[in-house]
């Protein structure tokens, strides 16, 4: 028989759990669960329950934590369920998202610090089922605290890149081990961690007026700038970077360098522009 819980959350951390769900490509039982079983021996403080909105969350106990469940309840001496599970999810919810990430990864998260302390060749399973095999230096954090990511050397592109942790599926620490090679370098991202790897690329462009306020107010992946002379501007920034920031920006930016990120640019607005002249409204 299923062991069936409902527990009442503020408003602010179920849309968390259902912002996760999606995120991480997960099921709520699954969540719920895993939080119940990383957590089910902490201590935890109560934690204040704003005075909003409440809402429900419902789920099933798997079998592996509804065998131990109420021998957790006995043992501390638990007399409300739903104020232990409750503590739970608050402890989790209340963690930013590049905590919980980490949480959730945890696994993987120790696995690939043993790799990166012993220099060990790792390969690597995506959830989009790519493979590749990398020798992996740090896991670092964007600024807001929204994402991990592994910065490594991927030896089949034969090049440094970051790959996002929640794109990971499973990891195989291989025999193989490596010792870091351009050591300057990689020291230098890990001291100044950027999720695009923009160390020494630059891009310049022209900013309208109403660029500049759209530069002032998306925060997020905005790079930073070295430089403005008038509508003149030099950003920090690379071109995987600078696509999906600016973006946004439609005509109230030109880039003028590097020439390969303008011409990417134009083939975009002009295929958009292909698309606009060749579909009849009806």
């Amino acid at each position: 028989m299923e062991k069936k819980i409902r527990v009442t959350v503020n408003k602010s951390a179920f849309d968390i759990i259902e912002s996760d769900v999606q995120s991480f490509k997960i099921t709520k039982n699954y969540l719920i669960n895993y939080i119940f079983d990383i957590l089910k021996e902490e201590k935890i403080e109560t934690f204040h329950q704003d005075e909003e909105k409440k809402e429900i969350i419902q789920f099933n106990l798997n079998k592996k934590n509804k065998n131990i469940y109420y021998d957790i309840l006995f043992e501390n001496n638990i007399q409300i369920e739903a104020e232990f599970i409750r503590k739970m999810i608050y402890r989790y919810t209340y963690q930013s998202k590049s905590s919980r990430e980490l949480f959730l990864y945890r696994d993987i998260v120790d696995r690939l610090k043993y790799s990166i302390k012993n220099r060990r060749v790792i390969k690597i399973n995506f959830d989009d089922d790519r493979k590749t095999s990398i020798l992996p230096f740090y896991i670092g954090t964007s600024k807001l605290e929204l994402g991990n990511y592994i910065f490594c050397y991927d030896l089949l592109e034969d090049r440094y890149k970051n790959y996002k942790l929640s794109n990971f599926k499973s990891i195989f620490i291989t025999q193989e081990k490596r010792e870091w090679q351009n050591k300057e370098f990689i020291n230098n991202v890990i001291k100044n961690f950027d999720p695009f790897l923009s160390q020494g690329k630059k891009i310049k462009a022209i900013l309208s007026e109403e660029g500049k306020k759209i530069l002032s107010t998306i925060a997020l992946n905005r790079p930073e700038t070295i430089s403005c002379n008038g509508n003149i501007y030099e950003f920090k920034c690379s071109e995987q970077q600078a696509k999906r920031y600016f973006a946004y920006f439609f005509n109230e930016i030109e880039i003028l360098e590097p020439l390969s990120l303008r011409e990417w640019f134009i083939e975009k607005y002009r295929s958009a522009l292909r698309i606009y002249e060749n579909t009849k409204i009806k």
